[in-house]
Parts: C-alpha cells; sequence; structure tokens
C-alpha cells in the first residue's frame, strides 16, 4: 500500500525528542554522503529527501519553524506536522540509530551508558511515531 503524501499528520515532542531527531538525521546524511544528479527537480513537492527533512527539522529545533511551540511547566513542547512519508523517514532514520547503537553495545555497558539511553530513546520515539501514524 503506498503512502499518502497528502495528509499531514502532526505529532507532539518535547526538546529531548526534536533534538533527538535532528542529531539523527544529521548523522544519517553525513554518513549518507549523497550526491544530487545535475538534472534533479528542485521543486519543493517532488518528494522527500534526507537533506530536506534535516533542513526541516534544523530549522525546528533552531528557529522554531514549521511547527506550533508552547510552553508547559517551564518545558518547550513542539507540535510538528509532517505527511506520512516524511514520519515514515524519521522513524527509519531512530531505526537505523537503534540498529547501528545496539550493534556497538555488549551486554556488559551499564544501563546508564549515553550510548543506551540514545538507542531506548530513540526506539521508544520511533514507536511513538508509529502509533501516532497507524503504521505498525
Amino acid at each position: 500500500m503506498p503512502i499518502d503524501d497528502t495528509v499531514t499528520i502532526s505529532i507532539d515532542l518535547d526538546q529531548d525528542e526534536v533534538t533527538l531527531v535532528v542529531g539523527v538525521l544529521q548523522n544519517a546524511a553525513h554518513a549518507c554522503r549523497a550526491a544530487a544528479p545535475s538534472d534533479a527537480r528542485t521543486d519543493q513537492y517532488a518528494g522527500i529527501t534526507l537533506g530536506r527533512l534535516t533542513a526541516r527539522w534544523t530549522d525546528i529545533a533552531e528557529r522554531e519553524l514549521h511547527c506550533a511551540v508552547v510552553k508547559l511547566h517551564g518545558e518547550r513542547l513542539f507540535t510538528v506536522p509532517l505527511t506520512a512519508e516524511a514520519w515514515y523517514q524519521v522513524r527509519a532514520a531512530l531505526s537505523a540509530c537503534v540498529a547501528q547503537l545496539s550493534g556497538h553495545l555488549d551486554d556488559s555497558a551499564p544501563a546508564d551508558a549515553p550510548d543506551r539511553e540514545r538507542m531506548y530513546r530513540a526506539l521508544h520515539l520511533a514507536h511513538k511515531i508509529a502509533e501516532a501514524t497507524n503504521d505498525r
């Protein structure tokens, strides 16, 4: 079943979740180092690319663009609207991060090791996105 790219789905995220997504996407874009073909369309609706998605999330985190932000009990909460395809790409990047981190951790790593905490946060956020987009 193809992904419906016309429906926008809004998901509420806290500052830590937004920061996690930005970091994961920036790492994925850096690791990818994809070169754009010279005949690539520059139409913003031509599809989701890792570079565009990373730039959008950087704008969300740094300038609070492309989202609604509210302060609740001293914390900033972001309501981020993206298409189903864009959320799928974010979830895929988070899942790849989980796979990479789990491959580097051994059983002797303490439960509060930074990589283990990041892995669990990425896994939890990927699940949250899957539930919000009804894509399980």
